[in-house]
């Protein structure tokens, strides 16, 4: 028993001087324990002039090389694809083609047929008027040149002729609508027999085998892309790594965004696991080689890392955040850095922007704290 309270009182004895240590009185506008709404840091104390913090807060930089990337994400969609319409009002009279059946360039699709009604009295008025006034005699001269009983029966059966003719006219127009290129009639809007008014959709027409996305991208990217540029992406239910290429770089009614044209290189065919409408997210890699710093995430402020702990583990765009560095001085700065990927085997994450002279802070410092100079207790 004696034994016991003898170690136990050594024990004592040696964290005593500790505890004195950390209970000296601070002045509070001179230093104060950092409260983050993470786990109190005891060890961390904000000086007037200086941060006390433990040698468990500062980590040597450890650097990796990674290629720039740029992150696209759109919606597949076909390259060709066409809504015919009527023209006027119509019927349709034959149909020659099913919903999801594939058709070559000018095969027949529909025909239609309206009833155009010419109304020809107008002009069997003017003409019989014009022949009226052709036989038409000067009063002034009319005991000279008075017409015979033969010439007035002639002039007769003239007008009556026209009058004749002076009729509406029905003719039937017919249209034949056939496919302008090869594509899938992937929606059929009418039945035979259908009346049709002017503007109404009869039939969709989509080449689904040259399918290309369109992405969003903030427009000072620009610089980094060039139609041609590969694009490596994923859908959303597919394992499977496709591939395609910038194909138009093309100005956003966004401000300050630009549009990026990617066509699937793919040779995409009826087993083909691509389809319009599909999600997907793709990389484009640009410029050199270059080197990032692997850090902890606590050591990284300012930034939501939730999206990047998912495939492909890299940010679709420039995502920024702060990270404290202690540069040859010894003082502190708050350096903004670029995430440039997460790494599910060392949960660590690569970024941009720390220079290889420099000690990176792992404590969740105040801002004033920037300047002052790093104290190791």
């Amino acid at each position: 028993m004696v034994l016991v309270l003898q170690k136990k009182y050594r024990g004592w004895l040696l964290v005593l001087p500790v505890v004195l240590s950390a209970c000296q009185p601070q002045s509070p506008t001179d230093a104060r324990d950092i409260d983050d709404g993470a786990p109190k840091q005891a060890h961390i104390v904000v000086n007037k002039d200086s941060v006390s913090m433990a040698q468990e807060d500062i980590l040597s930089i450890k650097s990796s090389r990674y290629q720039p990337s740029l992150g696209l994400q759109g919606t597949l969609a076909p390259i060709q694809e066409t809504t015919y319409r009527a023209l006027k009002d119509a019927t349709v009279t034959e149909i020659f083609v099913e919903p999801d059946q594939w058709v070559d360039k000018n095969t027949p699709l529909l025909m239609l047929s309206s009833i155009s009604t010419q109304d020809t009295s107008e002009t069997a008025q003017d003409a019989s008027t014009e022949n009226l006034n052709a036989h038409k005699i000067p009063r002034s001269n009319a005991q000279q040149t008075s017409p015979t009983q033969e010439e007035a029966a002639e002039n007769h059966s003239v007008l009556a002729e026209n009058m004749t003719t002076a009729k509406d006219t029905e003719e039937v127009d017919t249209l034949l609508m056939r496919a302008r290129f090869a594509g899938r009639v992937d929606a059929l809007y009418v039945q035979e027999g259908a009346h049709v008014q002017i503007k109404d959709n009869l039939l969709h027409l989509a080449d689904d085998r040259n399918l290309q996305f369109t992405a969003a991208v903030p427009l000072q990217a620009k610089s980094q892309l060039s139609v041609g540029q590969t694009v490596n992406f994923t859908t959303d239910n597919l394992s499977e790594r496709f591939t395609g290429q910038v194909s138009a770089l093309l100005a956003s009614n966004t401000p300050n965004q630009l549009r990026v044209e990617v066509h699937v290189l793919e040779q995409v065919s009826e087993t083909s696991p691509l389809r319009p409408d599909m999600t997907v997210t793709g990389r484009v890699n640009y410029g050199q080689i270059e080197v990032g710093t692997i850090v902890p995430e606590r050591g990284i402020h300012d930034a939501d890392l939730s999206a990047l702990k998912s495939p492909p583990y890299q940010p679709l765009s420039p995502l920024t955040a702060n990270v404290w560095v202690i540069k040859q001085d010894q003082r502190l700065t708050r350096q903004p850095v670029e995430v440039i990927e997460y790494d599910p085997n060392t949960k660590q994450y690569l970024v941009a922007g720390i220079s290889n002279d420099s000690l990176i802070c792992l404590a969740n410092l105040p801002i004033e704290s920037a300047g002052k100079k790093v104290v190791i207790s």
